[in-house]
């Protein structure tokens, strides 16, 4: 039962298998912050959730991360969609080495191609192809779909709410995260 303005108002929770494993944790861990480790927890695990949603998307539009990552990246510096391959690789976070990889696979698949870079005799830029930004752009929307279907299991003040306090707990951690390179390398195979 919850309280709504005063009145009493039933609610269900269901309780799943997260709540049966914290419950066994609490056991063996007298002193289990029970609430803060199941935040935790169910936000790790809608991480994976959301990760294979898009890994399936991605899928449909024969796409892989690395590719829309890139693709994405350009897009998000606005037209005319270029960067160097210098400058993509600092701000990915790739070894020059592995953005070559990279842009070396995209090209073959007609994602991507290379331009002389007018500003520099010997430097080049990259730039999606059309193939590159539709990819991109109908993977982008499926995805979104996705994630609204997923999301409309909350009422649109649950979802303001919920991003408020997600917000706030991102600002809990140092400034130096944010800026950190993945914990996981990000090299080619």
């Amino acid at each position: 039962m919850k309280w709504d303005n005063g009145r009493m108002k039933k609610t269900t929770v269901e309780l799943d298998r997260l709540d049966e494993k914290l419950r066994v944790w609490k056991r063996e861990i007298p002193d289990l912050d029970v609430p803060t480790e199941g935040i935790v927890e169910r936000l790790q695990i809608l991480a994976r959730y959301f990760d294979r949603s898009m890994d399936d998307t991605l899928a449909e539009f024969e796409l892989d991360r690395r590719a829309y990552w890139l693709i994405g990246h350009l897009r998000y510096f606005g037209p005319p969609y270029r960067r160097s391959p210098g400058q993509l690789a600092e701000e990915m976070h790739l070894s020059s080495g592995a953005m070559t990889n990279r842009l070396d696979r995209l090209e073959a698949a007609g994602l991507i191609r290379r331009l002389p870079d007018p500003n520099d005799r010997r430097g080049t830029l990259i730039e999606p192809t059309e193939a590159g930004h539709a990819a991109w752009e109908q993977s982008t929307g499926a995805q979104a779909r996705r994630e609204a279907l997923i999301a409309s299991a909350l009422s649109e003040g649950e979802k303001e709410e919920l991003h408020a306090l997600l917000r706030r707990l991102m600002a809990a951690f140092p400034a130096a995260y944010e800026t950190m390179k993945k914990h996981h390398a990000d090299e080619e195979k």
